[in-house]
């Protein structure tokens, strides 16, 4: 296991030990060893609130790998491809409407973000299917334009909201970080495990993807029907995130690019380093939304997108220059 894997793990772990410890009120250990009411932050609020961030950022970063790998482009995203915007759409509709229904022991928001998720992923594989010769730029046409659909519809339901629902609805939207207690870090660990399993799972099929689809074929893989299932897993476990912590963006789209960056190509690296740099990443957004501009929480989706945007720009500058 490479150096930078060991060193970024142990980083990582500190920040998840210290970080619960600064905040508005600074704890001191002491105080943990005590029923009282920084005990209770400490425990409820904060500890739970970098382990969410940690696993939600995770299972993002992995998503934005899996589809720069499905697509072969590095600004494949669920973002791009309109997986987050149909998710988003199917949880305001939730909100909107009261449609809450559990699903798999999850929250009820989760089944309608997981529907909106499907009905994009469904959506872009009909408009493929009726395009002969389809190709990978199809798609992510296809899921732009979805995009911009779903962020009209949403916008639409906001317009229906009253003021103060359209307040809470506009805060949700630039994404959140906010728990108390274990209940969803418990979800979102679970369906991490579940994500990490089926991509080792799958290595062999990834990496054929990743020399192109005929070579793929040739090897006897079923490129679309392989495709299409992972799109609808994409579909879950976007969805999830979405439900519990609204649309966050960059952080599938700048974590991979690094993560390739470091690991060389090689598969497992690659995606242990994108495992800790995007929960990595959305830890430190986090405490920086709640500690910036304190007491008031800023949406941690303001915080990755005003340091995603430039560093993401910075990249694409470096590598043009390395190209002339």
């Amino acid at each position: 296991m490479n150096k930078k894997i060991y060193w970024l793990g142990a980083i990582v772990l500190i920040c998840l030990l210290i970080i619960p410890f600064f905040g508005v009120v600074p704890i001191k250990w002491q105080l943990l060893l005590h029923k009282n009411t920084a005990s209770f932050i400490f425990w409820q609020l904060r500890v739970p609130r970098a382990l969410l961030g940690f696993v939600a950022g995770s299972i993002l970063a992995l998503s934005g790998l899996v589809c720069q790998n499905l697509f072969k482009n590095n600004l494949a995203t669920p973002e791009i491809l309109g997986i987050s915007s149909g998710a988003s759409a199917g949880a305001v509709l939730a909100l909107k409407f009261n449609l809450h229904v559990p699903f798999f022991g999850l929250g009820g928001m989760v089944l309608f973000s997981y529907l909106g998720a499907l009905s994009s992923v469904l959506f872009v594989l009909l408009i493929s299917r009726l395009v002969r010769n389809a190709s990978l730029y199809t798609f992510l046409m296809c899921g732009v334009a979805l995009n911009f659909f779903y962020s009209a519809l949403i916008v639409f339901f906001q317009y229906l909201f009253d003021y103060a629902n359209t307040f809470s609805l506009l805060r949700w939207l630039m994404g959140g970080i906010s728990v108390t207690g274990y209940h969803e870090v418990i979800l979102l660990a679970s369906l991490l495990l579940l994500f990490l399993s089926a991509i080792f799972l799958f290595k062999k099929e990834f990496l054929l993807l990743a020399a192109g689809d005929h070579f793929a074929q040739s090897r006897g893989l079923p490129v679309q029907q392989f495709r299409i299932a992972a799109f609808l897993g994409l579909a879950f476990f976007v969805g999830a995130v979405v439900s519990i912590c609204g649309p966050i963006g960059f952080v599938a789209l700048i974590v991979p690019h690094i993560s390739r960056l470091w690991g060389k190509s090689h598969y497992g690296q690659t995606v242990v380093l994108t495992l800790l740099l995007g929960g990595g990443f959305l830890l430190l957004a986090d405490w920086l939304a709640r500690t910036l501009v304190a007491p008031v929480d800023i949406p941690v989706g303001i915080v990755t997108s005003l340091f995603g945007a430039p560093f993401f720009l910075s990249l694409i500058l470096s590598q043009l220059k390395k190209a002339e």
